[in-house]
């Protein structure tokens, strides 16, 4: 099985053609020697490192496996691989907003969806819940400027944008956050109701791009799903569970929040490349895999690579990584006749845009040596049928004797 997002070609046989640069990129038994000199970069300040056959599962290289590192974004990878645990990606998330039995009181319920926005172009183009409109449907109906909101269901920024924007258009709000058994309670007719898109687009977007906000808030969700809460606190707990479930190898996590953006995060590189092999080829996790972004192609890689490892363009599909003192990348990478999963934590560097500059471009170059496409062509083979198709008639016909 190849890449889901490498062109599949279905034929009577295949065959792996080199390509024109194929001496160029590394064999696997040659790349432990290589890389080992590689890593040891002062630009990299002793990362950690994992590289897997995807096929066999063979560990090609290991450099500090199992030592808890800052991953970044790449903790990313833990909060998709937890919410599509629980929830299915077709998944929508509904916000409704009510008027109430109580005077100037409007009712707010919803999913925790992560992706109301303050941002009308992502409204536009992603079909994102745009938290501006909920304040204007209420600003419809209501008869006062000076306003109480109870709600249930309701991110925190999601809160603090719609407060926002009712502050710049004169009003005065009272928020009342009230419990899930609360929520049906004094309610009278709806006013509005909001429904996200499917969980796979928000999350192809909270991927290809590192959404913070988002990433934490699916990983809260995932937390709920468990039976751990809405909060924080439950992250950690989740993420080991799944962890567990699926039986990932030393599975080493410490999670403050679900986007990586806490400099108190720590994962493994191992933990993380058993996460990437144990979503390759499962249904289940074909949107997080989509959402990687591709390196010099899309997201938060389109500008990498190009400059410092063109071979490499197009062959990398990976979630980035990126604090003060820490570079970070973790996905799958094409080298001809394989494929692999890997992820290099660089959390020891000096803060500062040359210092993690040096270490991006290092990192580009070492996946630029294993990087390479695979080349299938048909290759014809006759079938059994045409094995044994009937002998022509040698006797010649009246028209070819005559010829």
């Amino acid at each position: 099985m190849r890449f889901k997002f490498f062109a599949s070609i279905a034929v009577a046989a295949l065959l792996v053609v080199p390509t024109a640069n194929s001496a160029a990129f590394l064999r696997m038994e040659q790349i432990p020697t290589v890389f080992a000199e590689l890593t040891n970069a002062k630009t990299l300040a002793n990362p950690a490192m994992v590289l897997v056959d995807i096929n066999s599962g063979q560990t090609v290289y290991s450099r500090d496996a199992n030592g808890l590192r800052k991953p970044a974004s790449t903790l990313k990878l833990l909060s998709a691989f937890s919410i599509l645990e629980y929830l299915p990606p077709e998944t929508r998330f509904t916000t409704n907003v009510y008027k109430t039995d109580i005077d100037n009181t409007f009712q707010i319920v919803g999913d925790f969806d992560p992706s109301i926005t303050p941002s009308l172009k992502l409204a536009k183009n992603l079909k994102f819940v745009w938290s501006d409109n909920l304040v204007n449907q209420i600003r419809k109906v209501a008869k006062s400027r000076s306003l109480k909101i109870r709600y249930y269901g309701l991110t925190y920024r999601t809160k603090a944008n719609m407060n926002s924007y009712f502050n710049r258009v004169g009003y005065r709000i009272n928020w009342v956050g009230i419990k899930e058994s609360e929520s049906s309670e004094h309610i009278t007719e709806p006013v509005v109701s909001a429904i996200s898109p499917e969980l796979s687009k928000i999350l192809n977007y909270t991927l290809l791009w590192s959404d913070n906000w988002v990433a934490d808030y699916m990983a809260k969700t995932a937390s709920a799903q468990a039976g751990y809460g809405y909060s924080a606190d439950g992250i950690d707990l989740v993420f080991s569970d799944v962890l567990n479930k699926y039986e990932v190898k030393s599975p080493l996590v410490k999670a403050k929040d679900g986007s990586g953006l806490s400099h108190e995060d720590r994962t493994s590189a191992n933990t993380l490349v058993q996460v990437l092999l144990k979503m390759y080829g499962n249904p289940k996790f074909d949107s997080a895999i989509k959402g990687l972004p591709v390196g010099g192609i899309s997201g938060t890689l389109q500008n990498r690579f190009i400059k410092t490892a063109p071979q490499t363009v197009g062959l990398v599909r990976a979630k980035t990584g990126s604090l003060n003192g820490v570079v970070a990348l973790a996905g799958y990478i094409e080298s001809g006749e394989h494929q692999y999963a890997f992820a290099i934590l660089a959390d020891r560097l000096q803060r500062g845009y040359y210092a993690e500059s040096a270490a991006r471009a290092t990192i580009d170059k070492i996946l630029g040596k294993i990087a390479a496409p695979m080349i299938i062509v048909a290759q014809t083979i006759p079938t059994p049928e045409a094995e044994k198709a009937p002998e022509v008639n040698p006797t010649p016909s009246p028209e070819s004797a005559a010829a």
